[in-house]
This record gives C-alpha cells, sequence and structure tokens, in this order.
C-alpha cells in the first residue's frame, strides 16, 4: 500500500512545486528568472517545462517563433502580489502575461486577465486602444504610455492587491481598477470572456507567460508577495463611515442630515436657496439657484469619494484646487453631465463625464443610466492626479507637466495664473442651474510632499 504522504509528494515533484525551498517573507523578491535558471515555470497543463517552445538565449528568455505554441507559467500560485519584467518584441509580435491564472480551463484566459504585450505599430491589435500594449487586454486601454521603439527592453509592473490592479508601464501608471466594480463587471459582460464564468473570479492563481506564435523576449523576471489589504468595514447605512475608516483617516463630508461641512462661495453660510436635503442626498433644484458651494476646509492632496445622479439632460460638476482669492469658482473639474442629452456633452469627450473639463477627456468609462447613482473618485498625491469611475481609473495626469501645461494653452483656462498646478483649495459642487443629488461624500488626506515649484 502506497503511503499518503509518498502520493502527496509524488504529485509535488511532478507539478514541480518547490516544497524544500524555504518560505518566502511577505515583500521578499523572488526572482523568476535570472537570465539561466527557468525552474520557477512549467509549462500550462504540463508537468516539465516546454523546451521546444522556449529557449534560453543571451540571458532572456524567449518564444520560438516556429516552435510548440505553448504558454508558461509559474509552478507557485500568487494572490497578492508585485511582478516586475523587462520584454521587448519582434515586429509585429504579440504576446502577453496573465494572473491569478487557474489549469482547470483549455486555456489561460479563460480565468486569467492579461496585461497586454504587443508591437503597437505593426500587429493588427494595436489598431484598438483595448487590445494594445499594457492595456488590460479586451478590456482597459492604456493610459499615456510610452513605448520604447520595437527591439527596445519595455519595463513593465503589475501590482494586485485583493480587488486593486495595477498595470504601470516604464515608469508609468497606465491602466488601475477594482476588479469587483460594477465598471469592471460591465466591461466582462460585453466582452468576449463573458462565456466563461469563472474569468478574473480566481483569488489565487498561476502567473502566465504567453506564447502566440511570435517571437518575444523576456528577462529580469521577478515577484513579491504583497500583504493583504486590511478590508475595512464598510458604511451600513448611506452617508456613514465606519470606525475602521475613521481611524485610517476618513472623514464624512456629508452625514444625510446636516451640510455644516459645506459653505457657499465666497459666503459664510450654507446656501438658503437651490440646495435641499433629500432622500439622504444634498440636492441642487433645477433653476433653484442658490450658487456653488464648497467644502469650509482646504485640500491639497486627497482622495476623495462620492456618489451623484443627475436628472435627465442636467449637468454639474465637483471642483478642486478652488481658491476664492481668485474670483471666479475656478479650479480643476470632474464633469458630472448627462452625455447623452445635455449640449455641453455633445460637444466632445472633453465636456463628457468624469473629463478634467476642457483639458483632458476620459476614456474606459463605464455609466449607469441617468437617474441612477454613479460612484466617483479623484486622488491627488504628490503631483498625480487621477479620476475614476465606477471602480475604474479613466483619467490621470501630472501636475505642472508640459503635456498638462499644453492642454491648458488650449482650454478656456489658459490666461488663468497657475493653471495646472497643485493647490491647497477647497473642493466645489457646482450649481449649473439644474437638477444634481450628491451622497457619501467622504475625503482622506494624502501625504504632505512638496509642490511643484511653478513659474
Amino acid at each position: 500500500m502506497i503511503s499518503k504522504r509518498r502520493i502527496k509528494n509524488t504529485f509535488a515533484a511532478l507539478l514541480g512545486i518547490a516544497f524544500i525551498l524555504p518560505p518566502v517573507q511577505a515583500g521578499e523578491w523572488e526572482v523568476l528568472f535570472d537570465g539561466q535558471d527557468i525552474a520557477s515555470f512549467r509549462g500550462y497543463q504540463m508537468n516539465t517545462f516546454p523546451k521546444d517552445g522556449w529557449t534560453i538565449k543571451d540571458g532572456t528568455l524567449r518564444t520560438i517563433a516556429d516552435g510548440k505554441v505553448v504558454d508558461i507559467i509559474s509552478k507557485k500560485k500568487y494572490r497578492n502580489f508585485e511582478l516586475i519584467f523587462d520584454w521587448k518584441v519582434t515586429p509585429g509580435a504579440n504576446s502577453g502575461v496573465m494572473y491569478r491564472v487557474d489549469e482547470s480551463k483549455d486555456s489561460p484566459w479563460h480565468t486569467g486577465p492579461e496585461y497586454q504585450i504587443l508591437d503597437d505599430s505593426k500587429h493588427n491589435d494595436g489598431k484598438n486602444p483595448l487590445t494594445s500594449a499594457g492595456s488590460l487586454y479586451a478590456l482597459i486601454s492604456a493610459q499615456n504610455k510610452t513605448l520604447k521603439p520595437v527591439g527596445d527592453y519595455n519595463q513593465s509592473r503589475i501590482v494586485l492587491t485583493g480587488d486593486s490592479l495595477e498595470h504601470w508601464l516604464n515608469g508609468d501608471k497606465v491602466v488601475a481598477c477594482d476588479i469587483e466594480s460594477y465598471g469592471v463587471n460591465t466591461l466582462v459582460k460585453g466582452s468576449k470572456f463573458s462565456s466563461h464564468e469563472d474569468f478574473m473570479k480566481k483569488q489565487t492563481g498561476h502567473i502566465v507567460f504567453q506564447h502566440h506564435h511570435d517571437e518575444v523576449w523576456f528577462k529580469n523576471i521577478k515577484v513579491r508577495e504583497l500583504p493583504e489589504l486590511e478590508i475595512l468595514p464598510d458604511r451600513k447605512r448611506v452617508n456613514t463611515i465606519s470606525k475602521a475608516q475613521r481611524e485610517a483617516g476618513w472623514r464624512n463630508l456629508f452625514n444625510g442630515k446636516k451640510t455644516n461641512q459645506w459653505r457657499g462661495f465666497k459666503k459664510e453660510t450654507f446656501p438658503e436657496k437651490g440646495w435641499i436635503i433629500e432622500n439622504d442626498c444634498i440636492k441642487h433644484i433645477s433653476k433653484g439657484g442658490g450658487g456653488d458651494i464648497i467644502t469650509k476646509q482646504k485640500y491639497g492632496q486627497f482622495d476623495f469619494k462620492w456618489e451623484w445622479k443627475v436628472a435627465p439632460a442636467a449637468n454639474s460638476g465637483v471642483k478642486y484646487f478652488i481658491m476664492e482669492e481668485r474670483g471666479g469658482a475656478i479650479g480643476h473639474e470632474y464633469q458630472v453631465i448627462d452625455d447623452g442629452k445635455h449640449p455641453d456633452a455633445l460637444r466632445g469627450p472633453k465636456w463628457q463625464t468624469a473629463a478634467f473639463y476642457d483639458v483632458f477627456p476620459a476614456t474606459n468609462r463605464v455609466l449607469q443610466q441617468v437617474g441612477s447613482f454613479n460612484e466617483s473618485r479623484v486622488t491627488v498625491k504628490s503631483q498625480q492626479a487621477e479620476h475614476w469611475l465606477n471602480g475604474i481609473m479613466v483619467l490621470n495626469y501630472t501636475l505642472g507637466s508640459q503635456q498638462l501645461l499644453d492642454a491648458v494653452s488650449k482650454s478656456k483656462f489658459k490666461k488663468v495664473d497657475r493653471f495646472g498646478y497643485r493647490h491647497q483649495g477647497h473642493i466645489l459642487l457646482q450649481d449649473h442651474s439644474d437638477e444634481v443629488h450628491y451622497r457619501n461624500l467622504k475625503i482622506k488626506r494624502l501625504g504632505k510632499g512638496k509642490k511643484k515649484k511653478q513659474p
């Protein structure tokens, strides 16, 4: 009779699981490929490494273009991790890196999302932002990316903790989302992945490097496990925050009953007309007047979250870096609008929901139907600003950058002094004479880094 211990050890050996290695502590880098050793990989649904499909040459791990088409996977499974790797493609080549992959399905992409590896200039997939290099393949396009010329190495990074996912390319965050959000779930339902019920649902899985019939080179492949994110108990009711959230730095800007965190723009008190509390919301009445309202406190670096809905054809906005000494209520604006009916939105993407109004458009947007609540978020940390919509980063930009200043120079703000830089300022909810509802407004102050020197 064969002992259970022997069966277990034999099975582990077949799968190549390195039980004999010392456990890796959270935060310690594991080298998956050092230029020579392939012991960390095996073929998908294989016990061995597919040497007829992959080769090592000059310290790089390469696909063999005319070899056997087999993806390779990490022997170890990962849940929360940071993966870094360098890659370059031959002209017209395609590949990808997938994660949280389960081997129970015919192909890795049936369960694991993909970081796209591609020659954007010559492969057909490069014509579509959703399938171009750095994208969350077929779901979310990469923003503000910089690709090296074909034949040069790019540096990539994937960070996945809990439901929070980031793709980085050559030092820039190009994709960020919450994979269990309304936005991502909606994109999956409308994609080729909709028929695969386990797609992006595994809590742990293998890391996969794809063989797509083309020659692609990888090197400097490292991974480190990240600690489990603390899941803060969420509010049980609308407009409330938990004790854990408060201890983590979050503050409630509206409790559903009082507006004592807000006042009118250039006023000492909250408007007596136009704005009311109704159904747990701060609501602006159509043509009710009252003017814009601002937070009593100022914020420079922050994480601000809120929910909102508009009436048909309505327009509003959330502005930040508001300084009353400027005269008008001028700041960076996260556009809040009915994209389908308001004339401003019909002008184009720079005036539609989640855009940096009149400066940058938002991409990868998933909106609720008009009359339903959307979840929005603006973060400012150091010189990086991000706009989020329903769990997806839809816009990011660098404060004070030449790219931003060039865009500002073509906008209505071109003559506004110091526009495009970070400031200590109020957050503003706009009165645009239309009906709009805001709730669950909460904010967290972020780091105290130095502001970019202004000309």
